[in-house]
C-alpha cells in the first residue's frame, strides 16, 4: 500500500519536491508522472492539471534547479559575491551535491526560448557569473565581458559535468576538491584573451 505522504495544498510543489527526492537518492533515475503521483499519494492523473506532458514536469524540476543553483551562488549572502573562485567553487560544490537534478538542468529536451520559466530561472544564475565578471574585469568592453563570462561558465559547467559523473581520473587532475577546480577555473579565465 503507497503511504499517503500528500495530505494538501500545493500538488505542483510536492510534485517537484517529489522528483528532486528522487533524484537526489538515484541521480541516474528516469523520472515518471505517474511515479511520482504513487509516491506522494495522488491519482495517476491528478499531476497532468499542472504537467501537461512529462516534458512540462521535467521543465519544471530543471526550472527549480537553476533557482536553487542561484540560491547556493549566493549562499545566504545579500547579494552575490564578486570573487570568482567563490562562485566557481559554489557551482561545484551543487554539482557534487545535487548530481541528478545538475544533469537534468542542463537534458531536459527542453530548448529554453520555448520555456519561459525555465529561461528565466536558468538566466537568473547565469546573471550572478556576468555580474561578477563585470565587476572582476572593469576595463573589459561588453562585448569582452560577454565572451569571457561564456569562457567562465563554460569552464565551470564542463568541470562541474565531468566532477558529478566522476569522470577526473587522478592521472588528469590529482585534487579534484571544488576548491582545486575553482582555482584552476579562475587562473584560465583570467588568462582568457577575449579579443
Amino acid at each position: 500500500m503507497v503511504e499517503k505522504t500528500y495530505h494538501h495544498g500545493d500538488l505542483r510543489q510536492a510534485l517537484l519536491e517529489a522528483a528532486e527526492e528522487e533524484l537526489q537518492a538515484d541521480p541516474n533515475c528516469a523520472l515518471s508522472i505517474r511515479g511520482l503521483a504513487g509516491k506522494i499519494g495522488v491519482s495517476a492523473t491528478a499531476p497532468h492539471a499542472h504537467f501537461k506532458t512529462k516534458t512540462d514536469l521535467l521543465a519544471a524540476v530543471a526550472a527549480d534547479g537553476f533557482s536553487k543553483l542561484q540560491q547556493s551562488l549566493y549562499a545566504g549572502e545579500d547579494a552575490a559575491p564578486s570573487d570568482l573562485t567563490i562562485l566557481a567553487e559554489r557551482y561545484l560544490q551543487f554539482c557534487v551535491e545535487n548530481v541528478g537534478l545538475y544533469r537534468l538542468m542542463f537534458n531536459t529536451g527542453v530548448q529554453l526560448e520555448s520555456d519561459a520559466k525555465l529561461y528565466t530561472a536558468s538566466r537568473a544564475a547565469y546573471d550572478v557569473l556576468r555580474a561578477a565578471i563585470r565587476m572582476t574585469y572593469v576595463e573589459d568592453s561588453a562585448d569582452q565581458s560577454d565572451k569571457r563570462t561564456l569562457a567562465a561558465w563554460a569552464l565551470v559547467h564542463g568541470l562541474g559535468s565531468l566532477l558529478a559523473d566522476d569522470r577526473l581520473a587522478d592521472d588528469v587532475i590529482e585534487d579534484r576538491s571544488p576548491q582545486a577546480l575553482a582555482r584552476l577555473t579562475v587562473a584560465i579565465v583570467t588568462k582568457a584573451d577575449t579579443e
